[in-house]
């Protein structure tokens, strides 16, 4: 038994090492892609003040695709509930949000907004740290509403406050394998792995960073994901290497400088500088 053991966790570390060459592999291209780049000395355009709206505010969930849609189309009580319910949301007057939100829900349960309703009420109880009251509100939504993708997501929200990473890991990767086009699927990535990091789970960490450089270069966890590779290689146990996190915490600052969008608004900027300027004065500081 002791031998068999011995060999299965030989062929488990085999094929560990031989996934993290390929990650590897992939990090090395992309400082590789990133040294052409600032050979190009390429500015991009400093990003419009519309495009910057809500970016020191990346935590603040959007509302769902079809919202416009259902505010357009909206007429009667549960129109007055809802809208008046979200005014008060954000006001910050959450008891008479929840009191707008709980009577359409139970006076009106066939109107086409009630999972809209249960959306901002779980939301709500999530803000009051009521998690279980939070995760029934999310998991009243059914997989047919377009509001689906969204429950999931916050329900991995919910569990990332009470502690339970495993379930929050596995609610964000629903939403990223199942709806990889949705607002959400990239969020959804770059928590999962900060949540793997916190764990000791550097290599999965690496994996999520990678995810978003790769498919979703575009969304604004573009710098999420630049900064969660410097810090991989910085605290990771296994992974440590300052050369490389140095490199990243650099690519990060010349990003900014070159007004890259997500970059140069991001409000990581001054904690990459403070993160970069520790490790070179702690183990770069006798370098010419």
């Amino acid at each position: 038994m002791k031998k068999f053991i011995i060999i299965l966790l030989l062929i488990s570390n085999a094929a560990y090492s031989k996934d993290y060459h390929r990650t590897e592999e992939i990090i090395n291209s992309i400082l590789a892609e990133e040294s052409d780049e600032s050979n190009k000395k390429i500015e991009q355009p400093k990003t419009k003040p519309e495009e910057n709206a809500g970016k020191n505010n990346k935590d603040k969930p959007k509302n769902n695709q079809d919202t416009a849609k259902k505010n357009s189309a909206m007429s009667g009580k549960d129109e007055v509930l809802l809208k008046t319910g979200i005014q008060f949301y954000e006001s910050g007057l959450f008891d008479h949000s929840l009191a707008r939100f709980e009577d359409l829900i139970k006076n009106y349960p066939s109107s086409p907004f009630v999972n809209n309703a249960r959306m901002w009420t779980g939301k709500i109880y999530l803000k009051k740290y009521k998690y279980d009251d939070a995760i029934k509100q999310f998991d009243d939504i059914k997989e047919q509403s377009g509001e689906y993708p969204a429950s999931l997501y916050y329900k991995a929200e919910v569990y990332k406050y009470k502690s339970d990473t495993i379930s929050a890991i596995d609610f964000y990767q629903k939403v990223s394998s199942s709806y990889p086009e949705h607002e959400l699927a990239d969020k959804s990535i770059i928590n999962s792995g900060k949540l793997y990091l916190n764990s000791g789970k550097g290599y999965q960490a690496l994996e999520s960073a990678i995810k978003i450089i790769r498919y979703y270069k575009d969304r604004d966890t573009i710098d999420d994901a630049y900064y969660l590779i410097a810090k991989v290689y910085e605290k990771d146990q296994l992974l440590k290497d300052m050369e490389i996190s140095r490199k990243f915490y650099k690519i990060f600052l010349k990003k900014a400088d070159q007004n890259q969008k997500h970059f140069a608004d991001s409000p990581l900027l001054e904690t990459v500088k403070k993160d970069l300027q520790y490790i070179e004065k702690t183990y770069f500081k006798f370098e010419n």
